[in-house]
């Protein structure tokens, strides 16, 4: 049998982790936001680099010593919404995909670098992009092991770089041939982002199988703080999308309501097929009604006891890429369930190795984990899965 086609569009950056900051030091507190779309730090938020140094009234490089006790980069890995979740997808589904990442990259070190590390993963990375002269994306990423019990949360300063030119139609046709269309944190890719309910109808119109996995959305924030954020250009994008994978408080924030249960009945009116609600280290909310996947009634998911019980015993890592490997982990099954020839998608299932891959995410520093052998990240799920 042919492997299932699963494409991906949207951001890859470098990510420098520092996985021992306090968010309580005093040094960290002064940068903290005081009101919504002021540009300052928030836990489990990204914000662009200039709108923090406009917030601080200082470049970020003068006061990041502030911010990390004047400590070097714990980890540099890859990172990004889209590209981290392809990669667990990939080393998940084996041999049973084909995974290719539709994306930009600058042309200097931090571009040469990603594409020697991504080089060590399985996703074809034929289509991704040079862009002469271009800075490619990064991101600083400040983590606080000891947040909410012990659960652990970063925070995000991104360089959007190169990212910012990259538009739909540079997107080559053959992203529309795939079983699987990811669109991928597209909030830090904004020309896509803005192309998206196009980009979405061309997908659907080729046959494929719609997943968005969305990010904090710093430019809408900006733009309207504390308003309703748009998901492309108009709520018809959620018509499109077959799968939407949203953090909890990108659902509020999306949705404009309050709880879960109203963001996924805001998601159902606007005639999105089935909806993830991820909440850290809280139940997961699915609900479906499709002909892909059923009639699911929502309900809640436990995360990994299992997980948790391990992350007690002072495993060393932090949480970055969680929410990216959850949706990878989805991913994956979907693509594995496909590649079997079933007729109707478990979403239940698909849940399940999303929770084991973000879960697993906290055992290691960033989002990305490199194998040493193909299939070797699925063998140490299983027992988590099992469980």
């Amino acid at each position: 049998m042919k492997p299932i086609r699963i494409s991906g569009v949207g951001c890859c950056l470098l990510d420098r982790i520092y996985g021992h900051i306090d968010f309580r030091a005093p040094s960290f507190q002064k940068y903290l936001s005081r009101r919504p779309g002021d540009g300052g730090l928030e836990p489990g938020k990204l914000q662009f680099e200039e709108e923090v140094e406009r917030f601080a009234g200082r470049k970020f490089a003068e006061f990041l010593p502030d911010l990390t006790q004047g400590f070097q980069p714990d980890k540099e890995n890859i990172g990004g919404p889209c590209i981290v979740a392809l990669i667990n997808a990939a080393q998940l589904a084996g041999d049973e995909s084909h995974v290719s990442f539709y994306g930009c990259r600058g042309e200097d070190a931090v571009g040469d670098s990603l594409v020697q590390a991504l080089a060590k993963t399985p996703v074809d990375l034929s289509h991704y992009r040079l862009e002469p002269g271009g800075e490619t994306a990064a991101t600083t990423v400040l983590s606080d092991p000891t947040y909410d019990n012990g659960h652990s949360e970063r925070t995000f300063v991104n360089t959007i770089g190169a990212s910012w030119r990259y538009l739909p139609e540079e997107v080559d046709e053959s992203f529309y041939g795939a079983d699987i269309c990811v669109f991928g944190g597209t909030a830090i890719v904004p020309m896509i982002h803005r192309g998206l309910r196009t980009m979405l109808a061309k997908a659907k119109d080729k046959g494929c199988l719609t997943v968005v996995n969305t990010v904090y959305d710093s430019l809408s924030e900006k733009q309207n703080p504390g308003q309703r954020w748009l998901l492309g250009d108009s709520d018809a994008t959620y018509a499109l999308i077959d799968l939407l994978l949203v953090d909890c408080e990108e659902a509020l924030r999306l949705s404009g309501t309050d709880t879960i249960t109203e963001s996924i009945a805001f998601f159902r009116e606007k005639g999105t097929k089935s909806v993830l609600v991820t909440n850290g280290a809280r139940d997961v909310y699915l609900w479906a009604d499709s002909d892909r996947f059923g009639q699911v009634p929502e309900y809640a998911l436990p995360v990994s006891a299992a997980v948790g019980e391990r992350l007690k015993q002072g495993v060393k890592g932090d949480s970055t890429g969680c929410g990216d490997n959850f949706a990878g982990g989805v991913i994956a099954s979907l693509a594995r369930q496909m590649y079997a020839s079933q007729t109707r998608l478990d979403l239940r299932e698909a849940c399940c190795w999303g929770v084991v891959s973000g879960g697993f995410a906290c055992f290691y520093y960033g989002g990305t984990y490199f194998e040493d052998v193909p299939g070797e990240k699925r063998q140490h799920l299983l027992p988590y899965y099992e469980k």
